[in-house]
């Protein structure tokens, strides 16, 4: 069996106008993904919406305070081999005429990222590999992004509380199949590929960590209540003495083929 993967990327894009949701999913579900997905070296790759209703009940700032969409794909090694396939079948695709994304979305937040943790709830015997695979409801997003500048010191024990108490954490809640916590690395970006793409990620001045929680059999609203309510909320906290911003911390929806009316009455 292949390892699992340890290089992500997170794209965030927002419809320029409510009439063009129906033309982009179209696109992105039964064209571009497709492509994707029989990339080699493309290990898994979904896309999410942020529901209106999850928008209502998400926190939000920054580069993460106004999107629809969330893409999500994992890359096999070597990395630079993927990305750069990855990378091509972008540009290929545009000088094909097949990218009208061009013309729909605007891109809020684009980075790469390394995977620092995983954990698998208790109930699940898979391979870390195959638990990317699983399929789910959704996921969970907190993004978490902390200064550079900060002191090692306090960053250490940041990260340390994310890995020994977060993750095991949030492995644990029913309706959660696994977590991820991954730090953003713009470096892994090709300078070509983030020139035509206009890819905005945070700069150098901050650091960005990632949990990504799949939800299963419930939908990720319900979990997020769960998360929130007074039986986990305060395993879910970090200490106050820790640095660290929150910029995200809400639902997104697994898209479904063909059912794409969210914004419908917007």
């Amino acid at each position: 069996m292949l390892p699992a993967p340890q290089i992500a990327f997170l794209s965030l894009s927002r419809a320029r106008t409510p009439s063009m949701h129906s033309a982009i999913n179209q696109w992105h579900q039964l064209d571009h993904r497709p492509e994707n997905l029989a990339l080699q070296g493309l290990a898994w790759g979904e896309r999410f919406v942020l529901t209106p209703t999850s928008a209502a009940q998400a926190v939000r700032r920054e580069e993460f305070s106004d999107f629809h969409y969330a893409t999500f794909y994992w890359f096999d090694e070597p990395h630079v081999d993927s990305i750069g396939t990855w990378a091509e079948l972008a540009e290929q695709s545009f000088r094909e005429g097949r990218r009208p994304d061009v013309s729909l979305v605007d891109r809020a937040y684009m980075d790469f990222f390394r995977l620092v943790g995983t954990a698998t709830s208790p109930d699940i015997r898979l391979s870390e590999r195959a638990l990317v695979h699983r399929p789910g409801t959704g996921m969970l997003m907190l993004a978490t992004s902390v200064p550079t500048a900060q002191a090692r010191e306090e960053l250490h024990r940041r990260f340390a509380w994310e890995l020994e108490e977060l993750l095991p954490a949030l492995a644990g809640i029913p309706g959660v199949a696994g977590a991820w916590c991954l730090q953003n690395d713009t470096s892994l970006a090709p300078s070509s590929w983030a020139a035509r793409e206009a890819a905005q990620g945070t700069g150098g001045d901050r650091i960005v960590r990632l949990v990504m929680v799949r939800t299963e059999i419930e939908p990720p609203t319900v979990v997020l209540d769960r998360l929130r309510s007074d039986e986990y909320a305060a395993a879910l906290q970090p200490p106050v003495t820790l640095p660290g911003r929150i910029d995200f911390h809400g639902s997104l929806e697994t898209i479904l083929p063909w059912q794409w009316d969210w914004f419908d009455t917007i």
